[in-house]
This record gives C-alpha cells, sequence and structure tokens, in this order.
C-alpha cells in the first residue's frame, strides 16, 4: 500500500475559500480512480489555513496512474493559489492496524 501525506499553507481565509471547491473535486474523482482506497483532503483545526491531503492507493502502478490523469481545473487553480508551503510525501506500508475503532 502506497499511503500519501501531505501539508498545504495558503495566505488566508480568502484563498482557501477559492481553492476549496476544486479541492472537494478533486478528492471525489480522485476516489474513483483504480486502485484508490481513500482521497481526502481536510482542514487543520488549530491552523484554518492548513490543508491536510491523506490518500491510500493500493499500489504504486495505481498512484503513477492517478498522476497522470490531466485535471486542468485542479492544476490552474492550484498552480495559481497563493500557498506559503506545501509538502507531500509518499510512504510505504506493508500492513495496517487498527488502533481505535468505535
Amino acid at each position: 500500500m502506497i499511503i500519501i501525506t501531505g501539508k498545504i499553507k495558503v495566505q488566508s481565509s480568502e484563498e482557501l475559500a477559492r481553492v476549496k471547491e476544486v479541492l472537494i473535486r478533486r478528492a471525489q474523482k480522485s476516489r474513483t480512480d483504480k486502485g484508490n482506497i481513500e482521497y481526502i483532503f481536510s482542514q487543520n483545526l488549530e491552523d484554518p489555513t492548513e490543508i491536510i491531503l491523506i490518500e491510500k492507493w493500493t499500489d504504486l502502478a495505481s498512484l503513477q496512474e492517478h498522476l497522470q490523469i490531466p485535471d486542468e481545473e485542479f492544476s490552474t487553480i492550484i498552480g495559481s493559489a497563493l500557498i506559503e508551503r506545501a509538502v507531500v510525501l509518499s510512504h510505504e506500508a506493508t500492513a495496517e492496524r487498527t488502533l481505535l475503532e468505535r
């Protein structure tokens, strides 16, 4: 399994409002991609201008296929977004264990 984690810090709440809908659409589309297990954008409760990304993919090939799918709207909006910093990391996982379930 491939797990992607990321943080995107935008400059203001107005900028967050500008990119929010495209992030929602990107997540909705990506969840239908082959090999996707989970795809979530969320907001940091302590810093509302920070967006958190979590993705899970069955394998590297599925992730690479996903990255090749054009998404002009996403590329345009994120490419022009006022971003202070962004970090996206890839992690390989061999097993998943439930720590809490209610």
